[in-house]
């Protein structure tokens, strides 16, 4: 239905990038991707007759990864999802590919915070060093040294506020899309308790009335 390819490869992509705060908007952007992909589930969903409620968890997750800008993309044309089971698996990759990037945004806040805390003792050393020259070659190299800590430090700074973003709108995203199977179990709970009753649904092959049931206990 929806050809998911979310291989993000951001390492290949962090190599051209020396800056922290590089690395951090190239985390940025890359998050965007999966929450497109969450509004084009959620279209299709859409198309094929579900609720909004059906999909909160989706629309939760499109709207913190795009920063909001994935309005139109949640209700753009789309192929209609054909089944329940579907949805659920697509829902699950997409938490896959949220959970994988929530990982790199912490392994990065972590770096950085650890280059920040060595650029502070750089900074310090260097100070030291600058208050004791004694001739106009120890002064440059400390005002040098000094200069470059600096230029690390507020590096650093900028990039955790990136980060730290980064990783509250991933963790968000992640628990939205953990409850999409509650989301639609429970808007659809008197169908789903009809099915497991032995009943038979409507429009046979239409979504969710295929009469195969695929959440909650049997």
């Amino acid at each position: 239905m929806l050809p998911l390819d979310l291989g993000i490869n951001l390492q290949a992509q962090v190599r051209a990038v020396t800056a922290w705060t590089g690395e951090a908007h190239l985390l940025a952007d890359a998050i965007r991707e999966p929450g497109f992909a969450c509004a084009a589930l959620n279209a299709a969903a859409w198309a094929a007759g579900a609720i909004p409620d059906a999909t909160a968890g989706l629309i939760g997750a499109a709207t913190a990864l795009t920063s909001g800008e994935c309005g139109p993309h949640l209700w753009a044309q789309a192929d209609p999802c054909p089944d329940d089971r579907t949805l659920l698996a697509a829902a699950a990759e997409l938490e896959g590919a949220v959970s994988d990037l929530l990982k790199q945004a912490s392994a990065l806040a972590r770096d950085c915070r650890s280059a920040l805390a060595a650029a502070c003792a750089a900074a310090a050393s260097a100070g030291v060093a600058l208050d004791a020259a004694t001739t106009a070659a120890a002064r440059s190299a400390a005002e040098t040294a000094l200069a470059a800590a600096q230029a690390e430090i507020a590096d650093c700074e900028a990039a955790l506020e990136v980060t730290d973003d980064v990783g509250r709108r991933l963790a968000h995203a992640m628990t939205c899309l953990r409850r999409a199977p509650d989301d639609l179990a429970g808007t659809y709970e008197q169908p789903y308790a009809h099915v497991r009753d032995g009943g038979d649904l409507p429009f046979s092959g239409a979504f969710l009335t295929d009469g195969i049931l695929t959440i909650g206990p049997a």
